[in-house]
């Protein structure tokens, strides 16, 4: 199969080199002839209503999400696996860890605030974002190296001949938005500052508990002529937390870093052709301090060059390119000590890496189209190189069916900047590897109404890290080189009216690790997740968003303690467990509701919210744990402990628009 691709684009590629050049309007925007949308598996949300089935920015602003994070928005579409605590989420049964997240063109580095908590935040401000396209499989060759997905973003637009703003504030975070016209030019900023520690501040309680984070994000854009146009971005993010429990040995005190500038060149060549090239550097790192001796210190860099240039030769067809090459150092200073196990790390990796696509995208009449990829990557450190063919069909059957159809070879590199040393890697490693096969149905009978459904299987090889999931449970790295996931979903949405609209969502789903005792279930293995949303007017200017979330448990490993009796007569408590991964937890459900109300005045524009997560307040569980108790007699005994998901939160903000 591979090589029959790899045949099929160069012959393909040699012939149409010979033709000319059409326009193409927007560069971001993924491919899409004559409303036939190639690729599978996308998601789009934006400013600009382009089509009914594209998710408008406005909307998701109104659902009941915790700080509003425009990675919340994400949670309830079928296929992603989250949770309360953490704005990371899964895809289709893959790792946490294999998601590509863009910002205006640029990959960037786990862009997550509160980093001990599992990433709660994200450092984007859902108010920066213009647009934002997920693709949860089959994406083409154009859209780098992941196993899973991708997380495209684009910061958003505004009137460029007038200041403008934001400034808001609700329960995690204030912020504020400036966007200001510039002769030729424009000037979009941002910066949050999180204040769970004033909250926590407030509370009397023995425990110390500060989580504290920011972040600033600028965009500069100058017209240099009307066929070239250059920007400069920036975005930094600093975390910083401590945690003191009295009496306990495991207190957290760590420090978060996150810097990156960008700039971009986007020329037209002509109306038919354009390309794009930018210039990166970034620097990162952490020092964190755990327990008695933990030590987790990194410091990260980077710098590069990436190119992008796409043709189109007629109105029917598009070709594109791009290469990317970038310059990697690490300083990793690791110790943990785990009960009688040691893992440590000390190194200075070094190296460059590389890759590079071609494809076409073309349709052959009004109802059939498609795209043909290759993408080439190399790493320097371990000299890996990896090929990836990767194919994309849709065809129309009439009016309202659209049938689409993938499969694509994924390699995600196993990088000098994110080595799991927390694992005891510590050296280069070939890259991890995964196949999609895709395929997917899409009824519009009105543009009102829209259902999509989409089969999918994925296999894994060569898999290396596992993403650590945080929390007071154990944790288990499960050695696993290979696995496979599949699953069904279904989303439908109707707008009833202007004022009235439901969605639903339903995925079926299996995710399995194949290790030496044979095939468990995967860590965020949930094979039912239902969401149902309804969005109404109320009053003038007003909205009430309802959602209903359910999963079926997922996957842990069970332990308990037993009272071990030694030949003096004496005992012990010794701690037992189950088979790995082979017990569930109890089923999650929440009902979340929000009310938004919009004031209109001459200058200003002042919304209002008022949210409530987990109405019912149902007892979620998150996991177990144990706690070390004394009886009346000063014997040592151990209860388990039930850890849950939020409570009923309710919260308030307000923002002012100008």
């Amino acid at each position: 199969m591979r090589l029959l691709l790899f045949i099929l684009l160069i012959f393909h590629t040699l012939f149409l080199f010979n033709l000319g050049f059409a326009n193409q309007e927007e560069e971001q925007e993924i491919f899409q002839l004559d409303e036939i949308s190639v690729t599978p598996g996308k998601f789009s949300i934006s400013e600009r209503v382009l089509s009914p089935f594209i998710i408008p920015k406005s909307e998701m602003e109104k659902l009941p999400l915790i700080d509003n994070d425009v990675y919340r928005s994400a949670h309830n579409l079928p296929g992603v696996v989250a949770d309360d605590f953490s704005a990371r989420f899964s895809l289709r049964g893959g790792g946490r860890d294999e998601i590509i997240v863009k910002l205006d063109g640029m990959e960037l580095y786990d862009p997550y605030h509160l980093q001990d908590f599992g990433g709660a935040m994200s450092v984007i401000d859902m108010g920066i974002v213009g647009k934002a396209d997920l693709l949860t499989g089959g994406f083409s060759a154009e859209y780098g190296d992941a196993m899973s997905g991708v997380f495209d973003l684009t910061s958003g637009s505004r009137n460029p001949n007038k200041i403008g703003g934001n400034i808001g504030i609700d329960l995690l975070n204030a912020h504020i938005i400036m966007a200001v016209p510039l002769s030729d030019a424009s000037l979009l900023f941002s910066a949050r500052r999180g204040y769970i520690d004033l909250l926590m501040g407030l509370i009397d309680s023995e425990e110390i508990f500060k989580p504290r984070f920011y972040d600033i994000y600028g965009k500069l854009n100058y017209d240099i002529s009307s066929k070239d146009r250059v920007s400069a971005h920036f975005l930094y993010a600093g975390d910083a937390n401590e945690i003191d429990r009295i009496g306990d040995e495991n207190d957290i005190n760590s420090k978060y870093w996150n810097g990156m500038f960008w700039g971009k060149w986007n020329h037209s060549i002509r109306e038919n052709a354009l390309w794009n090239i930018y210039a990166f550097f970034g620097h990162a790192g952490r020092e964190k301090y755990e327990g008695i001796g933990g030590v987790d210190e990194r410091w990260l860099s980077y710098f590069g060059f990436k190119g992008d240039i796409a043709y189109s030769p007629v109105d029917f067809y598009t070709l594109k390119a791009g290469w990317k090459w970038q310059q990697l150092s690490a300083d990793y200073n690791y110790f943990l000590k785990k009960d009688r196990e040691e893992i440590s790390a000390d190194i200075q990796p070094r190296g460059w890496d590389m890759n590079a696509y071609i494809q076409d995208e073309w349709r052959i009449s009004k109802r059939f189209a498609g795209n043909l990829g290759l993408r080439f990557m190399y790493q320097d450190d371990g000299e890996y190189f990896s090929i990836m063919p990767r194919i994309a069909l849709a065809t129309k059957l009439n009016k309202s069916l659209t049938i689409r159809t993938a499969y694509g070879i994924y390699n995600q590199p196993v990088s000098i900047i994110n080595l799991p040393v927390e694992q005891g890697i510590s050296e280069s490693q070939p890259p991890e590897k995964s196949s999609h096969y895709i395929l997917a149905a899409e009824y519009t009978p009105s543009a009102s109404f829209l259902l999509r459904t989409e089969a999918y299987y994925k296999t894994y090889d060569d898999l290396v890290g596992i993403m650590k999931d945080y929390g007071r449970k154990e944790q288990f790295f499960i050695p696993a080189k290979s696995g496979h996931a599949k699953g069904l979903e279904f989303y439908a949405k109707n707008v009833f009216s202007s004022k009235f609209t439901m969605g639903l969502g339903y995925a079926l789903a299996k995710s399995e690790l194949d290790i030496d005792i044979g095939k468990i279930p995967r860590e965020h293995d949930r094979r039912h997740s239902i969401t149902l949303s309804a969005d109404y007017g109320i009053w003038s200017d007003g909205w009430i968003n309802i959602m209903w979330r359910f999963h079926s448990g997922e996957p842990y490993t069970d332990s308990w303690y037993e009272k071990v009796t030694n030949s003096e007569g004496t005992y012990s408590w010794e701690k037992k467990y189950g088979s790995m991964n082979g017990s569930l937890y109890p089923a999650y459900h929440s009902f979340d509701v929000r009310l938004t109300k919009k004031f209109q005045f001459k200058k200003l524009d002042f919304s209002l919210y008022f949210q409530i997560l987990n109405l019912y307040n149902r007892g979620n569980v998150q996991e177990y744990s144990f706690e070390e108790l004394v009886d009346d007699k000063g014997e040592i005994y151990y209860e388990k402990v039930t850890e849950n998901f939020l409570p009923i939160l309710p919260a308030i903000g307000l923002s002012f628009q100008f």
